[in-house]
């Protein structure tokens, strides 16, 4: 055979072949465009849902979700929460996304834990156990302690709260913290020259300048060996080693923002918050602390 004729045949060979390929290649790039159109129209998000929020609006977590032009893709959002690139507010301790279905995105979160607030002008901040600020509204929420008497700096939203006397508020924290863990529900944590109080209903308690779970622990037995009786329990000195607890009825001014004490008349007692058989002879009054 020769050349000639070789290479006659051969050329249908090699345009057949050639042919052959740029149809594969349509028939692919055909096939991946009809693939990310299907993806794109089932996993169109129609819908997200969200549960676990008590005072963050579902508003201001769907606009964290869909901060990005791409996040109108279920599968999108859903991978950039689990590689840890998705956004996130700063009072949130947890958010986790999931698919109720192809076009459904489930967010579910959980807020950090309200322990006080503060008074801003006619708007009320509310802040965690760490001082951040994680709401500020205009509405009051019930069952929050409010915190007076200590100095603030510039309040913002999704910032730390800062004062001038930052051992005295790091104690104030500690006490929010505490009182949180006990579930113990105080009107106002109220610093009176750098004394520690908290006022729960009709009773001040003095925790003193630094304040210690020991102390908030012995808070609700004692309450409950005082009953309805108004005054002021001292617990300024107490420890594990020093167990004097002293309760001094008097009345007090209980208006939001007094803290001052108008006493008539009062009664001294020692009591203690550690069990004993005998309530009633536990709240006798008596010169030598109370044994727990």
């Amino acid at each position: 055979m020769g050349k000639k004729e070789y290479r006659e045949r051969e050329g249908p060979r090699r345009k057949k072949k050639k042919s052959h390929k740029i149809y594969a290649a349509v028939v692919l790039v055909l096939g991946a465009a009809i693939i990310a159109a299907m993806v794109f129209l089932v996993f169109y998000v129609q819908k997200i849902e969200v549960s676990g929020n008590d005072y963050v609006t579902d508003q201001e977590i769907l606009e964290v979700v869909q901060a990005d032009d791409f996040s109108i893709n279920s599968l999108y959002i859903l991978g950039k929460y689990a590689l840890g690139k998705g956004e996130t507010l700063p009072c949130l301790s947890q958010m986790k996304v999931s698919l109720k279905s192809p076009w459904i995105v489930k967010v579910t979160v959980k807020e950090k834990p309200i322990v006080g607030y503060i008074q801003n002008g006619e708007t009320y901040s509310y802040f965690d156990k760490e001082g951040l600020v994680v709401l500020e509204s205009p509405a009051l929420i019930e069952g929050i302690p409010y915190i007076e008497g200590i100095g603030m700096g510039e309040v913002k939203l999704y910032q730390q709260l800062e004062s001038k006397n930052k051992k005295i508020f790091q104690q104030i924290l500690e006490t929010s913290r505490e009182i949180t863990k006990y579930e113990l529900e105080p009107d106002r944590i109220v610093c009176e020259e750098e004394i520690i109080c908290l006022y729960i209903g009709r009773i001040r308690i003095r925790l003193g300048r630094n304040v210690s779970a020991v102390k908030i622990a012995q808070i609700q037995p004692i309450l409950e060996k005082i009953g309805d009786k108004e005054g002021t329990l001292h617990l300024e000195n107490y420890s594990e080693v020093q167990k004097t607890v002293t309760f001094q009825e008097e009345p007090l001014e209980q208006e939001i923002g007094e803290d001052t004490l108008q006493p008539d008349s009062s009664e001294t007692q020692n009591v203690s918050g550690d069990p004993e058989p005998d309530q009633k002879e536990a709240q006798e009054s008596s010169e030598s602390p109370s044994e727990p």
